[in-house]
């Protein structure tokens, strides 16, 4: 046997297992492509898609998060607010109610002392009558005992009248 016919002998068992390689080969790649490739890419697909959402849910989570991060920082800012003018209106009206106590208790205070005052002067003027009357009883009676006679009730009342005045200036 010579180099050729072994070659052209080996090259045809080579050339022949060769094309039922290649034939088992595509056969195996249809087979892996339909049994393995196209699972694992679908999972691979959805792996990755889930992995998006995740990551736009949690972006839009981050969002809400600040958004609601914000309100409450501004309900808190205007409950603060709120606060500070109910204690400021809680102390004007504090100040404008003891202002009005004070104004009533000194209304109060001044009609008693006028009050007070009217009725001193009232009393002041039934003794000044009483006191007349008394003076003028005195007076007569002096006079009848000094003078010796009876004075009438003109000349009684011009003599009391004098002596008030006396006594008031």
């Amino acid at each position: 046997m010579t180099f050729q016919t072994l070659f052209a002998a080996s090259h045809h068992i080579y050339l022949g297992n060769a094309i039922w390689y290649l034939v088992v080969f595509a056969i195996l790649m249809l087979l892996v492509k339909h049994y393995a490739w196209g699972p694992v890419s679908e999972m691979m697909e959805k792996r990755r898609q889930k992995v998006i959402d995740d990551l736009d849910s949690a972006e839009a989570n981050r969002k809400k998060a600040e958004t609601l991060a914000n309100e409450r920082e501004a309900a808190l800012k205007n409950s603060r607010q709120e606060a500070t003018q109910i204690l400021s209106d809680a102390k004007e009206n504090a100040q404008k109610t003891s202002k009005e106590i004070v104004a009533n208790a000194n209304d109060d205070a001044a009609s008693i002392r006028k009050k007070a005052e009217a009725e001193a002067k009232k009393a002041k003027a039934e003794a000044l009558d009483d006191a007349r009357g008394q003076v003028a009883d005195i007076s007569v009676a002096i006079a009848e005992k000094v003078i010796a006679k009876n004075l009438s009730a003109e000349d009684q009342k011009d003599l009391v009248d004098q002596f008030i005045k006396g006594l008031n200036d």
